[in-house]
């Protein structure tokens, strides 16, 4: 044989012969077939699966974004005057529980208190009163449990119960929607005291109380007590 052709006694190839190609070694190529053919059918059938599962506390994150887009109590917009001409009562005419809530406005000694299970209801969130010289509004939002008396001396513009933001009441004042506890409102807030009824006619004997127009969380008056009208 021609030295260039031939093996080494070592049975390496000559170094002066170029290196084989996987083209020219078929054995490697029929391996690398066998091995790729598989491979390529388990892509597609795993293709044709369809997207991956999204795992449970990736979609209990999204669920929690979701929440806090979309809140429990969306927004409701209203146009409501709110309790003109309202009925106060003496402490000696009611019978509700010591315990129940009250906001508590006391205009140079005349007193009165706001039960606020009284104001409950959409149509009673908001309570226009003439306190002694003081022209007041009372109002409260059962679902913020937000109050805020509010003083009408100095504006000729009504102040109407405008729904329910999504956090708290809306007031309408002047045509425009505010929140009841917004810092930029237009108002005048006027001192109030939140507390129980017990502790305000300790503090107060003589006071007026304002029961709202329904019995929603149970009696409120004594039978058979009428309304005096010298109390409005």
């Amino acid at each position: 044989m021609i030295e260039e052709d031939s093996l080494t006694e070592s049975g390496e190839e000559s170094a002066d012969q170029p290196p084989r190609t996987i083209w020219q070694n078929r054995w490697l190529l029929v391996a690398g077939i066998i091995l790729l053919v598989p491979t390529l059918i388990w892509l597609l059938l795993d293709a044709g699966k369809g997207p991956a599962e999204v795992p449970e506390q990736s979609e209990a994150e999204l669920m929690a974004m979701e929440a806090e887009m979309m809140p429990d109590n969306p927004s409701e917009e209203l146009d409501e005057p709110g309790i003109y001409d309202a009925t106060y009562y003496t402490a000696e005419q009611v019978v509700f529980p010591d315990s129940e809530e009250v906001i508590g406005v006391e205009v140079d000694g005349h007193a009165c208190a706001y039960l606020l299970g009284g104001m409950n209801d959409v149509d009673q969130h908001i309570v226009h009163h003439d306190l002694g010289d003081q022209k007041l509004t009372v109002t409260y939002c059962d679902k913020s449990q937000c109050v805020a008396v509010f003083d009408r001396a100095e504006t000729t513009a009504e102040i109407r119960n405008g729904g329910f933001s999504g956090e708290t009441l809306w007031l309408l004042y002047d045509g425009k929607r505010f929140e009841q506890d917004a810092p930029d409102i237009p108002l005048t807030n006027y001192p109030s005291e939140r507390t129980t009824w017990g502790e305000w006619k300790k503090q107060h004997p003589d006071t007026l109380v304002y029961v709202g127009l329904g019995l929603s969380f149970g009696k409120t008056l004594k039978e058979n007590d009428t309304v005096d009208q010298e109390l409005q």
